[in-house]
Order: C-alpha cells, then sequence, then structure tokens
C-alpha cells in the first residue's frame, strides 16, 4: 500500500508533533506547593514482592519515577537515573521508581537491567493518580521531584534530561 503523495507531508508533520508531545514536553513547576498525600498512602509491592509503603519515605526529598519497561523514553532515561542516584542519595534525596506493568515483566526486566534505587510496581490505578498533577493522559514516563514538606516541587512529563534533573534536583535541596 502506498500513500498518495497529498496525504505524506500532512502525516509525516502529525506524527513529527506527536513525537515532540511525547518526548519533549517541559516540565512543570506547580505554582502552588502540591500536595503529595495520596502517594503517602501507597503501599506498593517491590521486586521481591514485599509491601512498600511509601509513607516510610515521607518527610524525606525525594524523586518518583514513573515508567514501564515496554516505554522506549523510560528505558532511555533509567541509565541516567542510576548514574545520578548515588551522588543525589548522599545529599538526602530518595529515588523510587514505580514500574506500571506485571510484576514478572518488571522483575525480568530489571534482572538485566539493575536498578541502583528502590523500584515498586504499580497497580492498575496507580497511574490514575498522576491526573492530578496534569498527566491527563497518563503517559509515561512522568517524574515528580517531592520536598521534605511533602510539597510536590517540580513535575516532568516525557523523558528526563540530565542539565534539566540536576537543575531541579539542585532546587530541591536548596532552601526556598
Amino acid at each position: 500500500m502506498t500513500l498518495n503523495k497529498k496525504w505524506s507531508l500532512p502525516i509525516l508533520i502529525a506524527l513529527l508533533l506527536i513525537a515532540f508531545y511525547v518526548f519533549e514536553r517541559p516540565a512543570i513547576v506547580p505554582s502552588s506547593r502540591t500536595d503529595s498525600q495520596a502517594l503517602n498512602r501507597l503501599t506498593l509491592s517491590d521486586i521481591a514482592g514485599k509491601p512498600q509503603p511509601l509513607q516510610q519515605w515521607q518527610g524525606q526529598p525525594r524523586l518518583i519515577n514513573f515508567w514501564a519497561p515496554w516505554c522506549t523514553p523510560c528505558r532511555e532515561e533509567l541509565p541516567l537515573l542510576n548514574h545520578l542516584y548515588p551522588a543525589w542519595h548522599s545529599r538526602g534525596v530518595i529515588f523510587i521508581g514505580i514500574a506500571m506493568d506485571q510484576p514478572d515483566t518488571v522483575r525480568q526486566f530489571t534482572q538485566k537491567t539493575p536498578l541502583s534505587y528502590p523500584d515498586l510496581i504499580g497497580q492498575d490505578d496507580t497511574l490514575s493518580l498522576t491526573r492530578a498533577w496534569g498527566n491527563a493522559q497518563q503517559g509515561l514516563p512522568m517524574t515528580l521531584l517531592i520536598d521534605a514538606k511533602d510539597h510536590i516541587r517540580w513535575i516532568k512529563l516525557g523523558r528526563l534530561n540530565d542539565t534539566e534533573l540536576r537543575a531541579a534536583l539542585d532546587r530541591l535541596v536548596s532552601p526556598p
């Protein structure tokens, strides 16, 4: 099947716009501090199947990264998170991954691509929480930075980049 030349350019432009929207969405910095209590009420299983209440990290600065093994931009940003975690952990920032997939699939993926920070497995309704933080389509990846007072200080829809993430982390640990 060949495309009519009349439709080729509009389809190409539409695909490029979709790709730009998915991969290069700017970070959202909430104009008012956004509460993270919905996250703190969650208890999700870790890779070993042990329940982990997110409130155990309450009161600590943290990065929450929603991702999935099947998500290409998610897989592309995992090396960056793995690389940054030791230095930021030593500065008191906890990184937490929340994988949106079946436990067996996540375990298989993380055996081949180990994560240096805690990784939990989201339930069917876990990603729906992100609607309140501007993720109407419930797209992945999505990253939140939460300060020690449990306010969401930074939200990124789409793939992270090193410079942008480091600047946001610096703001997270610096006094306002």
